[in-house]
């Protein structure tokens, strides 16, 4: 018999993440997002024990352990109906669901004081103090938040895009979104985001390929966002002063590409001064395996 699987994901709202780990075997797995509040706690379930599943073939191992990071699972009655539907449908009762920003935390500094900023579909900051308490900042979901994440990067693209149609700053929006999107027109916006209901999200890559193309409209914009999720862990250092450690690290969908790096940095710089910041090398994914062997080594 192969050595017991362990399986940790993360959940977010474009994709969902496995890795699983059989002795020295590793397996990873991508499936469809899984966003708790967006979904339901069925339908998120059902996608994660689908990857646990494939895992499970894969491996031909007993299963021992399954940690999920969420999206959207803040609430803690939220986290614990997707943790009983996953019991039951798996037939295992060590599994443990967490909001996804514990995971990637996890994978970044440990079980060690720190700060994460997460900046994918979504964004918010995560921090945790030497006295071990836990805090974060934004997180608010798109409708009244989530400064610099792709929702907002992509609402940003369109807002930079209508304000030339209705006489705004020159721009080279217009080409980029009749090329990728067939937008030509503040009609095709209006109709694209309220009659199709095209996630704002897919559009974020507009926004970065005009700053990379040197279009100032644009950088503007990207650079009020960044600057507003920078101000957000400038809260968070503000609340635990000296009871945190004075480090960061970023991660997330958005954080590998080079016009959001290098934004996302200067005004971490300015909101951060003397912290040490840079970008996380581990995975969020790397962080739920890890939670999902302590849960039998506990």
């Amino acid at each position: 018999m192969n050595a017991p699987l362990f399986v940790g994901l993360d959940a977010g709202g474009t994709k969902t993440a496995a890795l699983a780990s059989s002795g020295d075997s590793l397996i990873r797995l991508t499936g469809p997002g899984a966003q708790a509040l967006r979904d339901g706690t069925d339908a998120a379930a059902a996608i994660v024990a689908d990857l646990v599943g494939q895992a499970r073939k894969q491996a031909d191992a007993p299963l021992a352990a399954v940690a999920v990071g969420f999206a959207g699972a803040g609430r803690e009655d939220t986290r614990t109906a997707i943790a009983e539907s996953l019991r039951a449908s798996l037939g295992l009762e060590a599994v443990a669901v967490v909001h996804d920003g514990d995971v990637a935390y996890r994978a970044a500094w440990g079980t060690g004081s720190g700060a994460l900023l997460i900046a994918g579909t979504g964004s918010f900051v995560y921090a945790k103090a030497e006295s071990g308490n836990t805090v974060r900042a934004g997180g608010w979901g798109s409708a009244l938040g989530d400064d610099g994440s792709g929702t907002a990067l992509g609402k940003a693209a369109l807002r930079v895009l209508l304000a030339h149609f209705d006489g705004g700053p020159p721009t080279s929006m217009p080409e980029l979104a009749a090329e990728r999107f067939g937008l030509s027109s503040r009609e095709d916006v209006i109709r694209a985001v309220y009659n199709d209901a095209v996630p704002l999200a897919s559009f974020a890559p507009l926004l970065l390929s005009a700053v990379e193309a040197g279009d100032w409209a644009s950088e503007v914009a990207l650079r009020a966002e960044t600057n507003a999720l920078a101000k957000q862990a400038g809260w968070i250092a503000t609340r635990l002063g000296d009871d945190v450690e004075h480090r960061l690290r970023y991660t997330g969908g958005l954080s590998g590409e080079p016009a959001y790096q290098s934004a996302l940095e200067g005004a971490l710089e300015r909101h951060l001064p003397g912290w040490d910041v840079a970008p996380c090398t581990a995975e969020p994914v790397e962080g739920a395996l890890a939670l999902a062997r302590s849960l039998v080594e506990a």
